[in-house]
């Protein structure tokens, strides 16, 4: 992987997890969609199911065929924290439904899980998803090459209203213009929404970046479920990744049916 975005991962796998997650992003379109990847990287057949993983999930949609891992989150009278053997079953049983190396593309290899911190901001400041909501199973996979790096966090709450709030949370700490990611400055372009391209409950893109390292994020919500996308490249090589909304479709599709 580049060494320029060595030091990134940490705290882009944290944003991956508070969104639910460049000096040229001011000026790009907002359109997560607008750099196509597709023949240079392609990450279409798993869309297209022709990956057996992605035939299964098809067939077999979360509701049925995944573990219910709503019915974990629970919170204890008076508890401070979210630590459980039920809650590790809940996320161990959800990581076979996540995107794999092969599925993102050629070249991938498997990264570093991102881990949910409470202790981060929001990219925006103020408190981070995480912190606010803090009752619910987290599950992550990365994949990396050396063009880059491609998270997906997924979050179950107790309930859709939770998660639906959790959701707006992160809206609101991705509303704004110039934000941090850690100690890094980022740039941010306005939100859009995707749900012509992701027809769930709600789906939201954003672009965003700072010296050296260029990002697109894009959050997705169906019931009780919060799934985040990042996509992270050296300034400038986001088209040699695969398509964020893409991965972004394939990761939904294998989760959720």
């Amino acid at each position: 992987m580049n060494r320029s975005l060595l030091t990134l991962i940490p705290t882009l796998a944290v944003a991956t997890l508070l969104s639910a997650g460049c000096g040229a992003v001011a000026d790009a379109q907002p359109r997560v969609a607008a750099t196509p990847v597709a023949q240079s990287a392609p990450v279409a057949a798993p869309v297209a199911q022709s990956a057996p993983a992605a035939e299964q999930a098809s067939a077999a949609p979360l509701p049925k065929s995944a573990p219910q891992p709503a019915a974990a989150v629970q919170k204890p009278a008076g508890a401070a924290s979210t630590g459980g053997t039920d809650l590790d079953a809940a996320a161990d049983g959800l990581r076979p439904f996540l995107l794999t190396p092969a599925e993102i593309g050629p070249g991938f290899a498997v990264g570093d899980e991102p881990r949910p911190d409470p202790a981060q901001p929001a990219i925006c400041g103020g408190p981070g998803v995480v912190a606010q909501f803090p009752y619910a199973v987290r599950v992550g996979a990365a994949a990396e090459s050396p063009s880059g790096l491609v998270q997906e966090a997924v979050s179950v709450y107790g309930d859709p209203g939770s998660a639906a709030a959790a959701y707006r949370a992160s809206l609101a700490g991705m509303d704004c213009g110039q934000g941090s990611v850690g100690d890094k400055p980022v740039v941010l372009a306005p939100a859009e929404d995707l749900s012509a391209d992701l027809p769930y409950d709600e789906a939201t893109g954003w672009r965003l970046g700072g010296e050296g390292f260029d990002v697109v994020m894009i959050s997705v919500r169906e019931g009780e479920v919060v799934m985040n996308f990042t996509v992270l490249a050296p300034e400038d090589g986001l088209p040699a990744l695969p398509d964020p909304l893409v991965v972004a479709q394939a990761g939904a599709q294998k989760l959720l049916g």
